[in-house]
């Protein structure tokens, strides 16, 4: 019964040095002294393809119909712009939305061949008229959903838009990590005023 105590005991003692360090991760030999090791989190990819976002206007004010007083027959009619919008960009969407997902990221291990860069150069000059082809769509429906709002309800309706695209714009910021300041490895220097 001692003999199984002190085992265990010792078993303990072993153990629980070893198990702290690998909650550290790389079993505590990773950090900023480990050589040529990289921390679990910053595995770098490849980027894959981005499909820019764009501000549907057609979409703010069915959403903003209420703050916008639109009436029966303006929310009707911007309805059917909406619907027509939709489907003549639903297949150019599902092709978009396939090639993000075909090239989420490149290989984590290994260097991209040649082969998978020039699909991915191909996949960007698709993405690129695609994206062009829905905006385009997007400005005609806009102008002609426009064309039934009163002077007051179009500088709201302006108002919604703009506010959508700073939104995109300052996602993307984040993302890219332009928004921060003051210098660092990846902020931009502060602004003189």
């Amino acid at each position: 019964m001692a003999t199984g105590l002190l085992f265990r005991i010792a078993c303990l003692t072993a153990l629980v040095p070893s198990m702290a360090l690998a909650q550290r991760g790389m079993g505590g030999m990773g950090g900023s002294s480990g050589i040529g090791r990289r921390r679990p989190g910053n595995i770098e990819r490849e980027p894959g393809l981005a499909i820019p976002k764009q501000a549907n206007a057609v979409n703010l004010l069915i959403e903003h119909r209420q703050d916008l007083a639109l009436s029966d027959s303006q929310f009707a009619q911007i309805a059917v712009i909406k619907r027509a919008l939709d489907s003549t960009n639903a297949p150019l969407a599902r092709r978009l939305d396939s090639l993000q997902r075909a090239f989420k990221g490149g290989p984590i291990f290994s260097e991209p061949t040649p082969a998978h860069r020039d699909s991915l150069a191909e996949a960007r000059g698709v993405a690129l008229e695609a994206t062009s082809t829905i905006g385009d769509r997007i400005s005609a429906a806009r102008e002609r959903a426009y064309a039934l709002l009163s002077p007051s309800q179009l500088s709201k309706a302006q108002g919604f838009e703009a506010a959508a695209e700073k939104a995109i714009e300052d996602e993307i910021d984040r993302n890219s990590g332009g928004g921060r300041r003051g210098g660092g490895r990846t902020g931009r220097p502060p602004e003189s005023s």
